[in-house]
């Protein structure tokens, strides 16, 4: 019997799912990227300086992250390195901003699939945020509080509550964060310092001292709250180490590397042996995909759209490594880098008895998220220390320049590893190529009828609740969909 769940809810972007049940599991899956962009399209023409300020208005959610990977790809055309400071306020700006996004993800976007967020209506203490949304949720009766799919959900009052004291406190984390993101990009989101040669902000005292507070009571709220939060739902479903396995087949391009030694090392993981990585192995499928065309990498070819193309049912395209669907993550940063991948199993044995095997579950890219979150935010206090306030923060580019050339920009995402390519002829831009991170794990099947990361992962989900699909949406918001990106 096939079950849909349209639109899936609590992710960025618009997403259909569609799930074959067979004896109470999912026997087959189909994701479908649904709304198309165009946004590489609207680039050809421009100022390649356009290009740092558009592509963040890819996504409501990860922006500066494209900001970052487009000026990177604009360096490259442009024959700049920035100095020293451009390079860590680079890393500190992704960094942060990826740290945020996971915040964000595991409270307000994830934890309502396991707490019965109900429980507040019953609340009799005296925690002033605890009855702040009381009374909100009395006046207000908004869905998530009031009605909920059926599910089996964390209950008990004193486990129930204490989550839903972080989800609140949660929020002003977010506040907090973007304010200092705001302090070195200019604005958030949508940071306005970003360039190819740097970042164009007077580095003071105060500003560094700030930024580095902010930082502080971020990382305590992490390992006081977030990874503790994680590790308690895992354990009370620890089936979900079972269930979401996927391929196990990572991407990382590595990163943060600017404050000395590299906090990941670029690779890949195929069927679980590690090789180095070859950027031109990528190529972007488009068999089931609404383009016409051929399979293509970022370097050459061209789609158009089309849809209603038989045979084809998403709007995103589907990327893959020498053949291989892969899938990139916290969960492809950490464990392709030996050191991280070390820390990482370790705390998964210590914690929960389980190994690699478990770490590609629902459990483990949920676990791996509340993880980097610490790494990131370690590393950030790492590279503010770095900060020279008397150093110069860019090398100013020449505008007017009419540049003739390409540049490839490899970073970083929340959802995993980004990436952006640029051609340029006489000062306009040719061409442009985003492969991000959820075209990678939401992609489509392939020519070879190789399922996309996520519907491989989806195979053999248990289904108990067959309204709604409980378990189908935990498994999937695991990935922490941005179908906004995967079809830009």
């Amino acid at each position: 019997m096939v079950k849909r769940i349209s639109p899936l809810t609590r992710i960025e972007g618009h997403l259909k799912v569609e799930v074959d049940v067979s004896g109470g599991r999912v026997k087959s899956a189909r994701v479908c990227g649904e709304m198309y962009r165009g946004f590489e399209n609207l680039l050809v023409g421009r100022h390649p300086l356009d290009a740092q300020r558009i592509t963040q208005r890819v996504c409501g959610v990860c922006h500066e992250v494209h900001g970052i990977a487009s000026s990177k790809a604009l360096a490259e055309l442009y024959r700049v390195e920035p100095p020293p400071n451009g390079r860590l306020l680079k890393d500190i700006i992704l960094a942060l901003h990826m740290a945020i996004d996971h915040i964000l993800h595991f409270f307000q976007l994830a934890l309502p699939d396991y707490v019965d967020f109900k429980a507040i209506t019953a609340y009799r203490g005296k925690d002033p945020r605890l009855l702040g949304l009381k009374s909100w949720v009395a006046s207000q009766r908004p869905y998530l509080f009031t009605k909920r799919v059926p599910g089996d959900y964390i209950s008990e009052p004193s486990v129930a509550l204490d989550l839903l004291a972080a989800y609140v406190e949660a929020f002003d984390k977010l506040s907090l964060g973007a304010s200092a993101l705001a302090v070195f990009g200019g604005k958030a989101p949508f940071a306005h310092t970003v360039f190819p040669g740097g970042v164009s902000v007077e580095l003071t005292m105060d500003r560094i001292a700030k930024v580095s507070q902010i930082v502080d009571e971020l990382l305590a709220f992490v390992e006081t709250k977030h990874l503790p939060c994680a590790v308690e739902v895992a354990k009370r479903y620890r089936e979900y180490f079972r269930i979401g396995h996927g391929y196990m087949n990572l991407l990382s391009y590595g990163g943060f590397e600017a404050a000395g030694e590299p906090l990941y090392r670029p690779g890949v993981m195929i069927d679980g042996r590690f090789y180095p990585l070859d950027v031109d192995a990528i190529v972007e499928d488009v068999s089931h995909s609404y383009y016409d065309g051929s399979a293509l990498d970022f370097r050459h070819g061209e789609t158009r759209p089309h849809f209603g193309k038989k045979g084809a049912y998403s709007w995103v395209k589907a990327p893959r490594y020498k053949g291989h669907p892969m899938e990139t993550g916290p969960i492809s940063r950490v464990l392709v880098t030996e050191k991280t991948r070390r820390e990482f199993l370790r705390f998964l044995k210590d914690e929960f008895g389980v190994g690699m095997k478990e770490a590609f579950s629902t459990n483990g890219r949920n676990l791996a998220r509340a993880f980097e979150a610490r790494l990131l935010l370690m590393y950030v206090n790492r590279a503010l220390s770095k900060l020279d306030p008397k150093g110069s923060t860019i090398v100013t580019v020449d505008a007017g320049l009419k540049v003739t050339g390409s540049g490839l920009g490899l970073s970083n995402a929340a959802r995993g590893e980004l990436l952006h390519y640029v051609e340029a002829e006489n000062g306009r831009i040719t061409r442009y190529q985003m492969v991000v991170p959820s075209t990678w794990n939401f992609s489509p099947r392939d020519s070879k009828g190789q399922p996309g990361p996520v519907e491989k992962a989806l195979e053999g989900t248990p289904v108990r609740f067959s309204e709604g699909l409980i378990e189908v949406g935990r498994v999937i918001r695991s990935y922490d969909p941005c179908t906004a990106c995967s079809i830009h």
